[in-house]
């Protein structure tokens, strides 16, 4: 019984030792910088000049994990890429899943992205020399930045920007067939189709199909119109 149950012993220490044989020890900083890579290769999606990325202390030295190629899949708690946050890693070994870790990662996102170089009025069209190009960090506004081709297109702002402002696609649009201020041709069209064309200021923007208020100065009166075209009101009497 003795010899059986030292052969039963020495084969679960030879067993033990072979699978020990396929296990691998990651340290803290070895799965630090692999998050930091895998989360530098994700940030590329949205074309950044450059990136930064720190990961946060970790309250473990290592892990213990089966033998192979480690990756991972980092997954952020919000629809949009926030600068600190603890974010949900799935480690893999050989493509296969093995655990979940929450990580504190800090993110910095770079692109050369459109700035204001002086004060830009709300509804007004965005002048290209309000404008510089500078490289900013711009976590929060990954896709929605802008650069001087953008501007170049005359947009409008949609608030007021001041200097140093980061211009985005969030408060601008396109230019709109009558901008708000403009000299526009105003045609009265009576009943029996006779046509009369007088110079107004558009007291509102609109793109065809609009109606907008627009004002006579020599008559100083408000008139309701249909915007027909660029710069062109349509009003029934």
């Amino acid at each position: 019984m003795k010899k059986i149950f030292n052969i039963a012993l020495i084969s679960l220490l030879i067993s033990f030792g072979a699978n020990q044989t396929f296990a691998q020890v990651l340290t803290a900083d070895q799965f630090k910088s692999i998050v930091a890579k895998q989360a530098k290769k994700d940030l590329e999606q949205f074309n950044v000049d450059e990136s930064e990325i720190t990961v946060g202390h970790l309250p473990v030295s290592s892990f213990n994990l089966p033998d192979g190629k480690v990756s991972v899949k980092i997954f952020s708690n919000t629809n949009s890429l926030t600068a600190k946050e603890y974010k949900k890693v799935n480690i893999n070994v050989n493509g296969n899943y093995v655990r979940t870790y929450y990580v504190p990662i800090e993110t910095k996102a770079y692109k050369y992205a459109a700035i204001a170089k002086e004060v830009i009025q709300r509804d007004k069209i965005i002048p290209l020399q309000a404008v510089e190009l500078k490289k900013v960090n711009v976590v929060g506004n990954l896709d929605n930045t802008l650069n001087l081709n953008d501007i170049s297109k005359e947009i409008v702002a949609t608030k007021v920007f001041y200097p140093g402002d980061l211009i985005t696609k969030r408060y601008t649009k396109s230019k709109p067939d009558i901008v708000k201020n403009a000299m526009v041709t105003v045609n009265f069209r009576t009943g029996s189709n006779l046509n009369i064309a007088v110079e107004g200021i558009a007291l509102t923007q609109g793109n065809i199909g609009d109606t907008i208020q627009v004002k006579n100065k020599r008559f100083n009166k408000i008139y309701t119109g249909e915007v027909t075209g660029i710069n062109q009101v349509l009003v029934q009497i």
